[in-house]
């Protein structure tokens, strides 16, 4: 959310800045009409609005988005969390129980074990730590398995990479996020999520039968609900239409198939 200088459409003269009545007015607020100034203005999404309207959630909603996950924790930072407890118990155990030779794999554990907790708690260093955690799995699976270890490990580390881009998790380590980055994840979390669900549904629906109808309801609300010139702007029309193509075809295909086993079954 930024000030900058901009043209503003013409305002009756005379008019003054429904904030400082001492100020001549530039233009009024996108969302509420009012008159403002030079000093109480704010651009949001290319928009200019007064300075009430500005910091309300449905005008500056990418702001509001990165507040509502702010320093909380994600998917992938409680699943990180609960590994990292099997790792130190089963580090623990190893080391505890084990054979000399499966010392360095315990020691291996317990480390990874305290990153993986160090990262649920939010420490910013357990972060970029928690790439390290697969690299020293492939390095020590090399020196005790062998080139095995190294093939397996690249599965590890394409999630830890994943998980170190991710939004999401970004925000829980309350890292800087562009405008654009945050837009994207916007479109992805929250934008109709309706049609979203009714898409993913329909392809559901091919696989389990009567899942179809809940798609083609959840697709044809999240149809309705597309504004491209709302704001925010609710998209997802193809997912929508998708959605309800693929919950048409996969009651057509079940019933088809039901019908065709009865009267076999009946033969």
């Amino acid at each position: 959310m930024n000030a900058q200088p901009l043209s503003a459409t013409p305002v009756t003269e005379g008019a003054v800045c429904n904030t400082h009545p001492d100020r001549a007015a530039l233009g009024t607020c996108a969302r509420c009409g009012t008159f403002y100034c030079s000093e109480d203005r704010e651009l949001v999404h290319g928009k200019i609005y007064c300075g009430t309207c500005a910091v309300l959630p449905e005008v500056d909603y990418l702001e509001a988005f990165r507040l509502k996950y702010w320093g909380k924790r994600d998917a992938w930072a409680w699943l990180v969390g609960l590994g990292a407890v099997a790792n130190i118990l089963l580090g623990g155990i190893t080391v505890a129980v084990g054979a000399a030779e499966s010392l360095l794999f315990g020691l291996f554990l317990l480390a990874a074990g305290v990153v993986g907790a160090c990262f649920w708690l939010g420490m910013p260093w357990a972060r970029l730590g928690f790439l390290f955690v697969p690299v020293g799995s492939i390095i020590v699976g090399a020196a005790t398995e062998g080139a095995v270890a190294i093939a397996r490990g690249v599965l590890p580390l394409a999630i830890a990479i994943c998980i170190y881009n991710d939004t999401r998790n970004k925000l829980f380590f309350k890292e800087p996020v562009p405008a654009e980055t945050l837009q994207k994840a916007w479109d992805l979390y929250m934008n109709n999520t309706m049609a979203r669900a009714g898409f993913y549904l329909g392809i559901l629906g091919v696989l389990v039968p009567g899942v179809g109808v809940i798609a083609i309801i959840c697709s044809v609300i999240g149809l309705r609900r597309v504004n491209p010139n709302a704001h925010p702007p609710i998209g997802r029309k193809g997912q929508a239409i998708t959605g309800i193509i693929l919950g048409c075809i996969s009651l057509v295909g079940w019933v088809a198939m039901m019908t065709a086993f009865s009267r076999a079954m009946g033969d």
